[in-house]
């Protein structure tokens, strides 16, 4: 059975940010260790006959979606205040500042389509 099978029935992407490159997958708690497995030999993502290089980094596996999505809003977080310290000019800090004052778990939640509390594993 190929990834693209495994992922199509057992692991629907329920969050995807382009932008920041985070992907969070669902799947069942039997299967977790399956995809944790894979995840490090897909190379290249395809869409309409385009190839994308990509690699995952596994950063959480969590038993529900709303601890995912706890860990996400922390997991920016940290990121943002990383970027902080790492500013050169005061627009950039003040952006930033912005940013991490908006962060909040409703903002997260209304990414997720469903409030199922079910298996997830959180990829990047």
């Amino acid at each position: 059975m190929s990834f693209v099978l495994i992922s199509y029935f057992l692991c629907p992407v329920k969050y995807l940010n382009a932008y920041t490159g985070i992907v969070l997958l669902r799947c069942r708690k039997d299967f977790y260790r399956l995809l944790w497995s894979a995840l490090p030999f897909v190379t290249y993502l395809e869409n309409r006959n385009q190839r994308y290089s990509c690699f995952f980094n596994t950063l959480h596996v969590g038993g529900t979606i709303r601890t995912c999505q706890k860990f996400l809003v922390q997991y920016n977080r940290k990121q943002l205040l990383l970027l902080l310290h790492n500013c050169t000019s005061e627009e950039e800090r003040q952006s930033i500042q912005k940013s991490l004052l908006s962060c909040s778990l409703t903002e997260v939640e209304e990414h997720f389509h469903s409030g199922d509390e079910e298996d997830c594993v959180e990829t990047d």
